[in-house]
């Protein structure tokens, strides 16, 4: 089963496993001068990994809710028009979405749900490439992990969970 696992952000993580093998593990960051031109260079990049890579399920991390002044509102709606087209690209292709807070797939990873992004970043440098250096890219590998794990204990039967960082 390939499954991939996306950290969105202005830089994507990304993170392809073909059964128990990690196949890819990078991050992406759409070039443009806008909104409309980073989302259509994200669209193509997300669509395109995922028709190379034959992915058949794909999780990501919902994005935080913060508040702040308008550059932080700024990044949410990048954020959030970044989510809007992995939803609708992965939907297009029939491929099932999973979106997983991210105190539960740190949980589940590293075995806590408030671990660092150098705590992640150390845990996938160990169990699979000790050449990563993106934080992005390691995230998405957690993602990506639970998303396989879900899938072995036939526990996935919604498009979204929601889970504390406990």
């Amino acid at each position: 089963m390939i499954v991939a696992g996306f950290d969105l952000a202005t830089t994507t993580g990304c993170a392809v496993f073909d059964g128990d093998s990690l196949v890819r593990c990078s991050a992406f960051r759409s070039e443009g001068d806008n909104d409309a031109e980073i989302f259509h260079g994200f669209r193509a990049w997300f669509r395109g990994l995922l028709n190379h890579y034959g992915v058949e399920y794909v999780a990501i991390e919902q994005p935080l809710i913060s508040s702040g002044g308008p550059t932080m509102f700024r990044t949410l709606l990048r954020l959030y028009g970044l989510r809007a087209i992995a939803l609708q690209s992965a939907q297009g292709m029939s491929i099932p979405v999973l979106e997983v807070n991210q105190g539960t797939w740190r949980k589940k990873f590293t075995g806590n749900g408030r671990a660092t992004k150098d705590d992640t970043l150390a845990l996938v440098r160990e169990k699979y490439d000790d050449s990563v250096k993106s934080f992005d890219a390691a995230e998405a590998v957690g993602v990506a992990f639970y998303l396989k794990t879900k899938l072995a204990t036939n526990r996935v039967s919604e498009t979204s969970e929601v889970g504390d960082a406990a």
